[in-house]
């Protein structure tokens, strides 16, 4: 979700309502932050559990390469780690984009990794492991007014959420907006749909997910 300014700190938290084939309903609830550490450097983290015994902690941060008049060409790296006890494994991924964004759009394009393993990991692997050593990442996303409006509307497509990451063909679309309150609330939205499935396995059919929360800037 969109922030206020370049330049500020934030808090947000939002409630999500899941749906799919193979699980059926869920919701998650997700709290994070994100603290702009110098001119060109932000980090952000992120935290989620699940009404299904799952849970996932993201750690991302973006560096601004070169700023024109017109849009920022940026790197950002991701780490995600997911846990899922009813199941007995663990999810481990890293990821690294090269991007570009203006006042209206984003660009993300690069490449990720995957491990999953059993709770706890074996020092060897061996059966139950799963290694997925490169996989491609994109994200496009567009917003009808530039990110200081008062409300804004967008929508966008990709193959990764900031809780999980799925295989370059298995796409996420999404509708997102939001309303400034004030000068330091922020209530956000967002509607889409995903692949179904366990564990990045997945069928024919899709699921579809809708959440709503707020920003506090600080």
């Amino acid at each position: 979700m969109s922030v206020f300014v370049a330049n500020a700190q934030h808090i947000r938290a939002y409630a999500e309502y899941d749906y799919n084939r193979t699980e059926h309903s869920r919701a998650n609830f997700a709290i994070g932050s994100d603290f702009q550490l110098a001119d060109n450097f932000r980090l952000d983290l992120g935290l989620l559990a699940g009404t299904q015994n799952r849970f996932a902690l993201n750690v991302a941060y973006q560096i601004d390469l070169h700023q024109g008049k017109k849009g920022t060409f940026f790197l950002e790296n991701r780490y995600l780690y997911r846990l899922f006890p009813s199941y007995g494994l663990q999810e481990f991924n890293a990821m690294l984009n090269f991007g570009y964004r203006n006042i209206h759009w984003v660009f993300k394009f690069g490449l990720c990794s995957r491990y999953i393993g059993e709770i706890p990991l074996r020092k060897n692997g061996g059966e139950g492991t799963i290694f997925e050593p490169m996989n491609v990442s994109f994200d496009i996303q567009c917003n009808l007014f530039a990110q200081d409006h008062p409300w804004n509307i967008g929508c966008g497509i990709s193959n990764y959420r900031e809780f999980i990451i799925e295989r370059f063909a298995l796409f996420f679309y999404n509708l997102h907006g939001y309303y400034n309150i004030n000068d330091q609330w922020r209530l956000n939205a967002e509607a889409g749909l995903h692949p179904s499935g366990v564990m990045n396995l997945t069928s024919q059919y899709n699921g579809f997910f809708f959440n709503i929360g707020c920003t506090f800037k600080y």
